[in-house]
């Protein structure tokens, strides 16, 4: 996985690219504390260059958003297709996440 921040429009976008696996855990603390440093109100995945995604990396955004939540946050995925689109309908990310 790789991954680059955006900060405009008052918001930070993580636009992430790749395959997202449980071998990112690493990625996704280093992801997590530079939502926490930003101090935006909203924290947007941009998933439109994620070619793969697991249920670990399902479960490492979140925890991303339960520590959004915490501080106020809203945390919303965007642009995401085939097969992480599929996962993320099966896994019902919508209940959880703002989904663009």
């Amino acid at each position: 996985m790789e991954y680059d921040f955006d900060s405009r429009d008052g918001g930070l976008t993580i636009k992430v690219s790749g395959r997202m696996t449980h071998k990112d855990h690493k990625a996704f603390r280093d992801i997590l504390s530079h939502i926490n440093n930003a101090g935006t109100a909203k924290v947007r995945f941009d998933l439109s260059r994620v070619e793969f995604m697991d249920s670990s990396a399902l479960g490492m955004l979140l925890i991303v958003r339960d520590a959004a939540v915490q501080q106020r946050r809203d945390v919303v995925l965007k642009g995401a297709t085939g097969q992480v689109e599929n996962l993320m309908k099966v896994a019902k990310l919508h209940k959880y996440f703002t989904v663009e």
